[in-house]
């Protein structure tokens, strides 16, 4: 099973068919329009070419692509006992870092927000009809579902961590 490493692989709730399920993903999925991502690079002089092989030959990450998408990825799906296990085992403060939940795909209302904490902009680069939001999803997340809480209510990743 895959870790979060710090600005490599990322903690991504996806939200679909009523449910949240967690992943640790490569954070270069989570652009979901790779089209609007080239577009971008180009308008700042690069000439790029975004290798969608990688994503399983998926260029625009949407409703019309959600399924084959979520088949790809189920082997990064993590339960949420095992995430926060995973978290528990980090002793150090920089790794537990990587446990932040970074980004929220939310397939139902065509919705991605991010709480990613370095300057990728994930939400710049969604499909038509989608909005993109940089900001904070914790409250959206049901109480059983935030394996970085305890129960007591305290954060596991630290009083550094999401802003307190």
């Amino acid at each position: 099973m895959m870790k979060p490493i710090y600005a490599e692989n990322i903690v991504v709730a996806i939200k679909h068919d009523g449910c949240i399920e967690w992943y640790i993903l490569d954070k270069d999925f989570c652009f979901l329009d790779y089209s609007k991502l080239e577009e971008a690079y180009r308008k700042k002089g690069y000439d790029i070419f975004v290798d969608d092989t990688l994503r399983f030959g998926i260029k625009i990450i949407d409703e019309l692509t959600q399924k084959k998408f979520l088949d790809n990825i189920k082997e990064y799906r993590v339960a949420v006992g095992e995430l926060k296990k995973m978290l528990l085992n980090e002793k150090n403060y920089n790794e537990k870092l990587a446990y932040n939940p970074s980004i929220l795909i939310d397939f139902e209302n065509k919705v991605l927000k991010s709480n990613y904490a370095e300057p990728e902009s994930f939400e710049d680069f969604v499909p038509d009809g989608w909005s993109g939001k940089y900001q904070n999803f914790e409250e959206e997340i049901p109480q059983n579902q935030r394996y970085w809480i305890d129960e007591n209510g305290r954060n596991l990743i630290g009083e550094n961590g999401h802003g307190e």
